[in-house]
This record gives C-alpha cells, sequence and structure tokens, in this order.
C-alpha cells in the first residue's frame, strides 16, 4: 500500500487571476455587499450562512486600523453546514516591526481549533477558506492582530456548504469472487451493499468493467458481458446526493478463461457401429500473461479550499506477500492524471507502508497550470479541464516542476486553453 497525499497552501506569488479576472470579481461583488448583511470583525460569535465578512472598517471604509486584536467566529445557521469565505479582497500591511499585521483561521469554533493558516500581505486574496469535513461545529474562527504601523483592508464573501463525506462502494456478485467464466458469459453486479452518510443517498452507480467499457445506472444493478480473456478487476464508484464521490476500490475480479487445445488425443479411429473406441484425450492450456498493473477507478474532485488536504491510500496486490523494493531505481515511475489551475498552492506527497515519506512537490512555480485546467469555473457547480499524465522517476534529470515552470529555470511549458501548462512528460521529485 502506498499514500499519495495532495493539499492547497496559501499562494505565494499573489493571485492566479490576472487584473482583468480580478476587477471583474469586484465589480460583481459590489451590489452583493450593497443589499447583503455585512459582519464586520469584532470579539464575538455570528450565526450566518450568507453575507460579507469585513474588516473593522466596514463597508465603504478605508479599512481596519492599527493596533487592533480580534477573535470572531463565524458559524452556520443551519445544523450540519459548514461555513465558506471567499476572499474577494485581501491586502494586509506588512510594514512595522513583528508582528506584522496578520490573520489566523482556525478550522473549528475557537482558537483550540487545527490551523487552517496565517496570513498577511496579499496571500489570502481571491482564496477561499473553508471548514474541512473533520470539523464537526462547521464553525471558522479568525484572529486578526495589527500592529502600529500601515494599515490594509479585507473584504470576503460567506456561504455555507455540506461538507463532503464520501461514500463507500461494496459489490456483490452472489459468490464469493473471483468470477470464473468463459468468453462470452454474463455476470451480474449489485452495487446495494454501498452505503453513504447519514442524511444523503446514493443517486449514481458508475461501472468501470476494465475491458474499455464503463456504464452509468441510477439503480444499483447491472450486468456485463465479458469478450476479452484475461482478468477484469471490476470497479464501482458510488455518487451521492450532496455530490460526492467514493473514493475506495472494490476490485472485483472476473477472470475470462482461454480456450484450450486437444492436439495430441490419439486412440482407435475405426469401429464397428456399437462399439466403443477408446481415445486418449491431451488437453494443451491456453496461457494468457499479463505486466502487474493498478486500476484506480475514475478520477475525484480534489478540495481546493486553503490547507484542505486529500489522502488517497492506493494499494497493490499484484506481488507476493512481502515483496519489498531493495533499490529506489526499482521504483521506475510514480504517475498522476491530473489538472490544477495554480501549482505554487500544491503540495503532493507519497508515503510508503513503512512510513517513509517523499515530497514530490512542493509549492513554488507560480501560476503555470497543470493540463488543460479550467480556471474560470464558477465554485458551486465546476466544470473540469482536461488531465494530463505527470510522472516522477528517481533516474530523471531535467529537474523539478518548479525548475520546469513557466518562471524556473529550464522552463518546459507549452500553451493551454488558459494559461501556460507544464508539459506533460517525467520529472525529478523534490525529494528522492
Amino acid at each position: 500500500m502506498a499514500r499519495l497525499t495532495q493539499q492547497d497552501r496559501p499562494r505565494r506569488s499573489g493571485p492566479r487571476a490576472g487584473k482583468e479576472i480580478l476587477l471583474c470579481l469586484l465589480v460583481w461583488a459590489l451590489p452583493f455587499l450593497a443589499n447583503g448583511q455585512a459582519f464586520e470583525i469584532f470579539n464575538g460569535t455570528e450565526l450566518t450562512c450568507s453575507g460579507a465578512f469585513l474588516d473593522s472598517g466596514g463597508q465603504g471604509g478605508s479599512g481596519y486600523g492599527n493596533n487592533e486584536n480580534y477573535t470572531y467566529t463565524l458559524c452556520p445557521d443551519n445544523p450540519g453546514d459548514a461555513i465558506s469565505v471567499d476572499m474577494l479582497t485581501f491586502d494586509l500591511s506588512t510594514a512595522g516591526p513583528a508582528p506584522i499585521d496578520m490573520l489566523t483561521v482556525y478550522d473549528g469554533n475557537s482558537t483550540a481549533a487545527p490551523v487552517l493558516g496565517s496570513y498577511t500581505g496579499n496571500s489570502l486574496q481571491g482564496q477561499i477558506v473553508s471548514a474541512t469535513s473533520s470539523n464537526g461545529s462547521g464553525c471558522l474562527t479568525f484572529v486578526f492582530n495589527s500592529n502600529s504601523s500601515g494599515t490594509g483592508i479585507f473584504a470576503g464573501t460567506i456561504s455555507c456548504y455540506v461538507p463532503c463525506t464520501r461514500p463507500v462502494a461494496a459489490v456483490d456478485i452472489g459468490f464469493q469472487p473471483p468470477a470464473l467464466i468463459c468468453p462470452g458469459e454474463t455476470v451480474n453486479f449489485d452495487g446495494s451493499p454501498s452505503t453513504s452518510a447519514p442524511g444523503t443517498q446514493l443517486v449514481s452507480y458508475v461501472w468501470d468493467f476494465a475491458d474499455g467499457t464503463t456504464l452509468t445506472t441510477p439503480t444499483p444493478q447491472a450486468s456485463h458481458t465479458f469478450t476479452a480473456v484475461g482478468e477484469h478487476l471490476v470497479q464501482l464508484q458510488v455518487i451521492d446526493d450532496n455530490g460526492c464521490s467514493s473514493v475506495n476500490l472494490t476490485d472485483v475480479a472476473v477472470r475470462v478463461g482461454t480456450a484450450p487445445t486437444f492436439t495430441g488425443t490419439q486412440g482407435d479411429l475405426v469401429g464397428c457401429l456399437g462399439e466403443p473406441l477408446c481415445l486418449d484425450g491431451v488437453v494443451v492450456p491456453t496461457t494468457w500473461n499479463e505486466l502487474p498493473e493498478a486500476d484506480f477507478g475514475d478520477g475525484v474532485y480534489l478540495p481546493d479550499n486553503v490547507g484542505d488536504c486529500f489522502t488517497s491510500d492506493l494499494f497493490f496486490t499484484q506481488f507476493a506477500p512481502g515483496q519489498t523494493l531493495t533499490n529506489i531505481n526499482q521504483l521506475l515511475t510514480i504517475c498522476l492524471d491530473i489538472e490544477h489551475s495554480f501549482i505554487g498552492d500544491l503540495v503532493i506527497s507519497v508515503t510508503s507502508p513503512s512510513g517513509e515519506n517523499v515530497i514530490l512537490h512542493q509549492q513554488g512555480g507560480g501560476s503555470t497550470f497543470l493540463g488543460d485546467a479550467n480556471d474560470l469555473d464558477n465554485n458551486i457547480n465546476p466544470v473540469p479541464g482536461t488531465c494530463w499524465t505527470y510522472c516522477f522517476s528517481p533516474t530523471a534529470s531535467n529537474g523539478t516542476w518548479v525548475d520546469n515552470s513557466q518562471l524556473g529555470a529550464t522552463p518546459n511549458v507549452v500553451n493551454a486553453s488558459q494559461g501556460a501548462s507544464l508539459a506533460p512528460g517525467t520529472y525529478e521529485s523534490v525529494q528522492s
């Protein structure tokens, strides 16, 4: 088993959107701030799922003042929801002696909760800060401090969402796998054992039969006829009515047998009517060979919130029990099919079963894209871009993603539909 971890970090190269996009966001925000309720930061708690989160200067003001210290908590007014704040404007002063002006965000209803991050300057401009799925309160707590030199401004829109508790896919085929069949036979699958979080229900079943065929159904039952010989690991992904999809693998093995030959069968070929003939049957099986590979199912949406982390366990069952790598060069490559619109806020690492952790990419690279990413979605019904394949190899010698980024030492980018993207290929990891 290997563990792959992806995390979004605060951007350190400024907002990923250009000035024209930022201006557009601000213009569209003005009617909302004028008509919605404004919540200025203070020492206390608000219950809401809409409105504007503002500095102490308030709506239309010149910003916050010097020597301010506030602890402010936003909680959803509907139990089970979670707070999300889209920081449309964030420009804190970095002048004066330490500590400089700072906004710290806690993932909970007090400062005892985990810290999502501490931000100054424009590091939170255009970012979305959300309570994570492990935050039972759904609240966010903001601690703001300003020193005696220089002021600034911040404002964001408040909304609520239902946190994603991923469903779990499970499949029953009526007997213990593997299913042993001949070419042309049909196997019936039942996804009824799959489960979703309390208060949600499963609305979509996506089947991948590992022979190039997929099927999406609103009900848990499906049937499929297999014609290609070999082993097929059937995967099921279930999606609930909150839009959350399962990430576990079902790995239902279907083995389609090959046709034997009877070359070498001998015996008496001539006899009288009614007389038995003796034959010596020879059955020669037809073997099939396959390189070990893993099917990780369909792609999933990665969280794009500050401090939010996605972790997935990758299971490999094609090797003998207890087999281990004795040399790093035995690990040929680690590959990702991914699209992301800003590698400067991304951290990717992999952890072995024995606990060793290797960082593949550690932020940096600024506004360089991965794949043909869609950077203009509305964050409500996101439209995914197109994933490209990127690999890491211990034998690569062409530098890291940062080295090959748009502003790197050895740029290796291509034009995508909305920006410059890192070219697909194999790269060095940050750690080895």
